[in-house]
């Protein structure tokens, strides 16, 4: 039987990594601003903000939050489709590889949900399960199936938590132990209060089912993108992505004034009403940006930021990983302390900063080696046996030599 072998770089989809890195800054950004405002009560935030951090607030929550959460949602999905058919041309058990991949996914998400709350890889492996179950649909079907995951169901999930779900964390108390565990607590003291806030400001609340359910459309669009071939085909599809780019600007420029009004209070509309509008919105602006990312590529403009992207992308799990490593030392009491220290203004610029850093670092790395650390060892989990790491470079020895 063919053996298994991981996908080598030069098999690998140019954009698709480059969007990868790309949706790793705003992830970052959105991460690093949710240490503040999920984890620090709101007097503490009124004491550091000006006016330029309100702004700041703002900006973020119309052209950030979630935009490209849904981005990376969507590429991950687009790898799941890579991986089956490679699995399938090579006649290889594709279930039970894709189920160990999941398992060991999720381990990493357990570990890094331990340090930090807002972890989204234990979410992704349970919810790549189901992807298994659309490999025999047809594309327009993938599709449909798509739309129904990503708006219809998340809407009714938000009717259901807005006027029939007899339950609600109290935010301001969780938010509160938080604070005091990352601030002051060990990190014994952080583990327990990340699992044990689990179930009652996720679980029963219904947001994990409803966050599952948005990210298992996102997922099942880019198996719908990777059906259509339509990364690896850029030059055939052109005239396609141009249109895509052109509506989803005319959708982004309508969901700018209904976020601002929907969350200024300016619309006399319930918000479950409004929910799927909004999520259009979202989906909307993703895309934009991940339309003019190609659209510049293309190009061949920023030829240098195109190619650090592309290597932030190779690697993507040991930079998401690195992040929280990150958070740790700035922010918790067995690190820097510094949390509610930062105003908005400072949260972005250490954002940049580590995001260069992840730069320059990622190109380094990929020069020397075939893949990123956390992906090599969880490559090396799923298939069950040890692979080539070091690139061999004149002047070099190779360990796996």
């Amino acid at each position: 039987m063919t053996r298994q072998i991981p996908i080598q770089q030069a098999e690998r989809t140019i954009i698709v990594d480059l969007l990868r890195g790309f949706a790793l800054f705003g992830v970052l950004l959105a991460n690093f601003s949710s240490m503040l405002t999920n984890n620090v009560p709101q007097p503490i935030i009124d004491a550091h903000a000006s006016a330029f951090d309100q702004l700041l607030d703002q900006f973020h929550d119309i052209f950030i939050r979630n935009k490209f959460i849904t981005l990376f949602s969507i590429l991950f999905g687009y790898g799941f489709g890579v991986i089956m058919e490679r699995l399938e041309k090579k006649q290889l058990q594709a279930t039970d590889f894709f189920l160990r991949r999941m398992f060991w996914l999720f381990i990493f998400g357990c570990i890094n949900l331990a340090l930090w709350n807002g972890d989204i890889l234990h979410i992704y492996a349970m919810t790549g399960i189901f992807l298994l179950l659309f490999r025999k649909q047809s594309t327009k079907r993938i599709l449909i199936f798509s739309i129904f995951f990503l708006i219809l169901i998340p809407t009714a999930f938000r009717f259901y938590q807005v006027y029939f779900l007899h339950y609600s964390a109290n935010q301001k108390a969780i938010i509160s132990t938080y604070y005091q565990a990352y601030k002051f607590g060990s990190l014994v003291d952080v583990i327990s209060v990340n699992y044990k806030t689990y179930l009652p400001q996720w679980v029963y609340t219904w947001s994990e089912w409803r966050d599952m359910s948005e990210t298992l459309g996102r997922f099942l669009l880019g198996y719908y993108i990777l059906r259509r071939q339509l990364f690896t085909n850029l030059e055939s599809n052109s005239s396609f992505l141009r249109k895509l780019w052109k509506w989803t600007l005319f959708v982004s420029l309508l969901y700018i004034p209904l976020q601002v009004a929907a969350a200024k209070g300016i619309i006399p509309i319930p918000r479950p009403i409004l929910y799927p509008f909004l999520k259009v919105g979202v989906l909307g602006m993703a895309l934009f940006y991940a339309t003019t990312i190609i659209k510049l590529y293309r190009s061949g403009k920023l030829a240098t930021l195109m190619e650090s992207f592309r290597n932030l992308g190779c690697m993507t799990l040991t930079n998401y990983l690195v992040q929280t490593i990150i958070y740790v030392i700035v922010f918790y009491n067995i690190g820097f302390g510094l949390l509610g220290e930062f105003s908005f203004g400072l949260i972005w610029l250490s954002s940049f900063i580590v995001y260069a850093l992840q730069v320059v670092f990622s190109r380094w790395w990929m020069s020397r080696f075939y893949f990123g650390p956390a992906e090599w060892v969880w490559r090396q989990l799923t298939y069950k046996k040890r692979f080539k790491l070091r690139r061999d470079l004149p002047g070099i020895a190779s360990v796996n030599s």
